[in-house]
């Protein structure tokens, strides 16, 4: 099994938390990732703030170029549309979320969803690709080892650590019971949870 380093980039944060901030509306940011290792640099879910990001890069000496993959575990806007600041890396999607698109996405993120390839099972080796539908019926988490752990960045199925706790999910969850069953199987799955919209935290 191979290990891989990774980083946070960009710690997100929901509009509205109903256990933390419930009268606050705040700017919606996605949690950003970079998984570094045998010889590939992967970004997951490059979000919509482009200035943040390419600030975060510059800080870990990287420019866009040195990006092979940008990895998008789903197509909703607010996880995507950075990705045109990469326009040298592989940009790989989920097959079944990539379809479920095709008629429904914006006009103003058609290009995203053209350029992406369609992947199943693995973004690279050992990096696997799980399904964890319900919030979008073809949302994808990734999963891969980092010093004998088990790390799962889980995009918007698991939006922070209170709605991981409380089984929450996002009142625009296409399927509300399907991705509640997905927050328990995350439970069995990983030792550490890099949620959508919040801080990282320690599975439980």
């Amino acid at each position: 099994m191979q290990a891989y380093n990774y980083k946070v980039l960009i710690q997100g944060q929901l509009s509205t938390n109903k256990y933390r901030y419930p009268n606050e509306k705040k700017e919606i940011i996605c949690s950003t990732t970079l998984i570094e290792g045998n010889g590939i640099r992967i970004i997951v879910d490059p979000g919509w703030r482009d200035e943040p990001l390419l600030e975060q890069l510059k800080q870990e000496n990287l420019t866009t170029d040195q990006i092979d993959i940008l990895y998008l575990t789903h197509m909703h806007a607010d996880h995507i549309r950075s990705s045109r600041l990469f326009p040298n890396a592989r940009l790989l999607a989920p097959a079944k979320e990539l379809e479920n698109w095709k008629h429904k996405i914006s006009e103003a993120d058609r290009d995203i969803l053209e350029r992406a390839e369609p992947v199943q099972g693995q973004i690279y080796e050992d990096i696997a690709i799980i399904e964890t539908p319900g919030h979008t019926m073809g949302h994808t988490s990734v999963l891969f080892q980092s010093d004998g752990r088990r790390i799962l960045v889980a995009a918007d199925a698991v939006l922070c650590i209170e709605y991981y706790e409380h089984r929450e999910v996002h009142v625009i969850s296409e399927d509300m019971e399907l991705a509640k069953q997905t927050i328990d199987r995350i439970k069995t799955l990983a030792d550490f949870i890099i949620p959508g919209h919040d801080a990282p935290f320690e599975a439980f």
